[in-house]
């Protein structure tokens, strides 16, 4: 998947021309959003990390660079040894090949978890690729990931939708994403392959309320799950992931941007 990654951005990077932007990063003030959220479940790749859990997450971008720190404390039902808490650092790069059509974006998330278990990784560092492309009110997007660490990758397809509300002056929007992933190197352990294995999807619903063009709040539902998840330790037999299960997630966030 790694090698299938690079070799895809390069190509694309020898067929299409040069952006254009219209308007420098030195030009661009930059912006700091701050988002404190709630979910009902904290669902990530269809994979249960947490019941209901604040997640506050800080943005900084600055033309195409973006810099993004993700955190999250579970508060209910809490899963020893997962996520408790995870802090996620991100950044990226989000290269306009066509203006308002067509976004190719690298980044790379690096995840921490300090209270993981001993078998378990205390933090990761996963390197993306994104491609999105709009046209009218839709966009379709796809997500090539590798984790440096687990010794594996995957990917993701959805596309976002959005409908107009005239009489509430507002719009609606609707969302759906499919992935799978293969890690060769799950848990943090000498000696033994850990493999573990799964496909997931989500599709939702979102509505979001300004209250200025710096301050918004969004409310969202949407239904996430996990299937054919298993874990196997070397040439063992497969055993289900207990955690990967069905679940419809109610989410809660206000950001306010500076």
């Amino acid at each position: 998947m790694k090698k299938r990654a690079m070799f895809l951005s390069f190509f694309i990077g020898l067929m299409v021309p040069s952006p254009v932007y219209s308007q420098s990063i030195a030009e661009h003030e930059g912006t700091l959003t701050i988002t404190p959220s709630f979910v009902s479940d904290y669902m990530y790749r269809g994979v249960q990390l947490g019941g209901f859990s604040f997640q506050p997450t800080i943005e900084f971008t600055k033309g195409p660079l973006s810099l993004e720190l993700f955190t999250n404390f579970p508060i209910s039902d809490k899963i020893p040894g997962v996520s408790d808490p995870e802090i996620d650092f991100a950044a990226s790069y989000a290269w306009d090949v066509v203006p308002n059509l067509f976004t190719i974006k690298p980044g790379f998330w690096v995840y921490t978890y300090p209270r993981a278990d001993e078998d378990s990784y205390k933090f990761t560092c996963e390197p993306y690729l994104s491609f999105d492309y709009t046209l009218n009110d839709i966009t379709f997007l796809l997500n090539l990931y590798y984790d440096i660490l687990m010794k594996g990758g995957g990917y993701e397809f959805g596309f976002n939708y959005s409908i107009p509300i005239k009489s509430l002056n507002n719009e609606m929007k609707l969302f759906a994403l499919i992935g799978r992933y293969d890690m060769s190197d799950f848990y943090d352990v000498p000696y033994i392959k850990i493999r573990n294995k799964g496909d997931y999807f989500q599709v939702g619903v979102a509505i979001p309320y300004e209250f200025s063009k710096k301050s918004k709040l969004d409310i969202a539902w949407y239904i996430a799950k996990g299937t054919n998840n298993f874990i196997q330790r070397g040439a063992g037999i497969r055993e289900s992931n207990p955690h990967a299960v069905g679940r419809g997630v109610l989410s809660l966030s206000y950001s306010y941007s500076f």
